[in-house]
């Protein structure tokens, strides 16, 4: 399965907590990214790594069972019609560019993908939502932006009963830790609410149009294996990447896909 690497100084962050994560539950990672390798990175053994790809190609993506698209800077505003608050920062083109191309085709293959934090927001702008920029501009909202992902929980998440979301997390209301001053504004229509922080805050989406495609605003990696329901929502990631797995070997979901 892919997981889009991270970005910093113009070049590779090797996206190792998100590895290790899906490692978890029984799943092989493969880091897509069309930069560079940072000079001070060195891939873990056996850790498959891709540079430089050209962002317009998501050939890479071919064999993939599954799709990570990871946190990190905030997203263009023009690719969702706003002009740029001067506290969005850490914004690569190149990146954004690279991530909707795989997003795109994952989509299109119906394969399964978890977007987390700065991919949620992603996923929701490809289909047509919108970001707030700075949620503490409302005085009504938490600190949402701590100085880094954290294992210990920040606030509280509830979740729509019988959902996708809860399911997968195995709760309707748990802890999460938090990093971000961004988060969605227009939900995109192809995506359902699932879940919200106490002050309002959406946190986690689903698509109403794909089997498995699941959105969460914190960093679920950080807290594997410490709290059970962010390890339980990697492993039904891993069960939607098997299953996916087992369609495509039988001729008849081939078919239908041709």
């Amino acid at each position: 399965m892919a997981v889009l690497g991270q970005w910093r100084k113009g070049c590779l962050r090797l996206p190792v907590p998100y590895v290790d994560a899906v490692a978890e539950a029984g799943l092989r990672s493969r880091v897509l990214s069309p930069f560079e390798l940072l000079p001070s990175e060195t891939p873990p053994p056996g850790l498959d790594v891709i540079t430089e790809i050209d962002p317009y190609d998501p050939s890479p993506l071919e064999g993939a069972s599954g799709l990570v698209v990871c946190g990190g800077g905030d997203v263009d505003p023009a690719l969702y019609g706003r002009q740029r608050d001067p506290r969005t920062h850490n914004v690569s083109q190149k990146r954004d560019r690279f991530e909707l191309t795989c997003l795109k085709a994952a989509l299109d293959q119906d394969i399964p993908i978890l977007a987390i934090c700065r991919g949620m927001q992603l996923l929701n702008v490809h289909l047509g939502g919108t970001l707030t920029q700075h949620l503490m501009d409302d005085p009504t909202k938490l600190d949402h932006y701590v100085d880094r992902p954290l294992s210990e929980p920040a606030h509280s998440v509830s979740v729509k009963e019988n959902s996708i979301a809860a399911e997968a997390l195995g709760e309707t209301v748990l802890q999460v830790n938090t990093h971000h001053h961004q988060g969605l504004d227009d939900v995109a229509e192809a995506l359902e609410e699932l879940g919200w922080s106490e002050d309002g805050v959406l946190e986690v989406v689903g698509s109403r149009e794909h089997t498995w495609v699941i959105g969460v605003q914190w960093h679920p990696e950080a807290m594997v294996p410490a709290h059970d329901p962010q390890t339980k929502l990697f492993k039904a990631f891993g069960e939607a990447v098997r299953v996916f797995d087992q369609g495509m070997s039988e001729p008849d979901v081939q078919a239908r896909s041709a």
